[in-house]
């Protein structure tokens, strides 16, 4: 039998989940990686992005506009100007992803019990703010076995959406 690449409209993946999954975006820089973010966070079924208002320009960019691929139209978008405002109303856990001296390894994601989730996502370069990570209830890092110190921020919350949904 030989493979046929198939369009996805044409496969039915289940699509139930019991866990809800929002994400909160702290002062990405690059429309680039907002982009690929929202792929990320469509494909994932992502319920909410909160976004900074800083934010909101950067999503009437080209560069943004490319690398999205329109999945911001599916995607339920709230802008805020705290992340203090979002933390009083998100009811669930609140998970951070972050290399810290209290991470867990990313692989333990998939076991969280609960069925919301606030994903936090920092910086580019300074990563989540200090204020943020101390309000978090728990904060999940990827294990690197190569030189680098980090991954780009749209494929660490790749690669934990796929633990989460896996």
């Amino acid at each position: 039998m030989r493979n046929k690449q198939l369009q996805h409209h044409q496969v039915n993946f289940n699509k139930n989940s019991a866990i809800e999954i929002n994400l909160l975006l702290n002062q990405i820089d690059s429309p680039a990686n907002l982009g690929s973010i929202f792929r990320n966070a469509e494909a994932f079924g992502i319920k909410a992005i909160w976004i900074h208002e800083a934010n909101k320009k950067d999503l009437e960019s080209n560069r943004f506009k490319r690398t999205s691929r329109s999945t911001e139209k599916n995607l339920d978008l709230i802008f805020y100007d705290s992340y203090q405002s979002v933390f009083n109303i998100f009811n669930g856990l609140k998970v951070g992803l972050e290399i810290t001296n209290n991470s867990r390894n990313i692989k333990k994601l998939g076991d969280i019990e609960t069925n919301q989730i606030l994903l936090v996502l920092g910086n580019e370069k300074s990563g989540i703010a200090e204020d943020i990570l101390e309000e978090l209830d728990e904060v999940y890092h990827i294990n690197m076995f190569g030189k680098n110190s980090s991954l780009n921020v749209a494929q660490t919350l790749g690669i934990a959406l796929h633990e989460i949904r896996r």
